[in-house]
């Protein structure tokens, strides 16, 4: 048992008071991090069940200084887990959610485009995505047209940025 206790105390040594400062800093930013995410982003990560317990308990925590004290409590939690695991999944996360509002600008660009060019963007947009079925998208688009022309509210616009939404498989997305 000394042995163990031996080896725990040279692994400490061999870091500077500083550097260990500094990875309990970086490790209570995570815990920051962790306590800002949505319940369901964070319980598909790979955390104990101790962690998920004490993110579960942050909304209930009203007073400043002990959600301070708890998001501590997070990062002393944080060094019994696999960080760089954690770390990876949060940017995995962050680049699909980037794709996921890449392609929204992208659908929306089409949408502003068909209502404004008409059938010479529908002729590109069916180039670029070749899935989307011809006839439902110009009855959408004439649609999305003709309400914009009469100043009525936008449910045709937001039906034809759903289809290109849902269906559109965009092949060359230089546009």
């Amino acid at each position: 048992m000394t042995d163990q206790f031996d080896e725990h105390n040279d692994l400490d040594q061999n870091k500077s008071k500083s550097q260990v400062k500094k990875e309990l800093l970086e490790l209570t930013a995570l815990g920051q991090r962790l306590s800002k995410l949505p319940k369901p982003q964070w319980q598909v990560l790979p955390i104990s069940d101790v962690l998920k317990h004490a993110l579960n308990e942050i909304p209930k925590i009203n007073h400043h200084t002990g959600l301070k004290r708890h998001i501590k409590y997070i990062g002393k939690l944080l060094r019994n887990e696999d960080v760089e695991a954690i770390e990876q999944q949060l940017v995995l996360d962050n680049q699909q959610h980037t794709l996921e509002v890449q392609r929204e600008k992208l659908c929306e660009h089409w949408r502003n485009r068909l209502l404004d060019e008409g059938d010479d963007a529908t002729f590109e947009l069916l180039q670029v995505a070749a899935n989307l079925d011809r006839q439902q998208l110009r009855q959408l688009v004439r649609n999305a047209a003709k309400e914009l022309q009469l100043n009525k509210p936008p449910k045709y616009q937001r039906e034809l940025y759903r289809y290109l939404r849902d269906n559109a498989e965009f092949h060359d997305e230089q546009s």
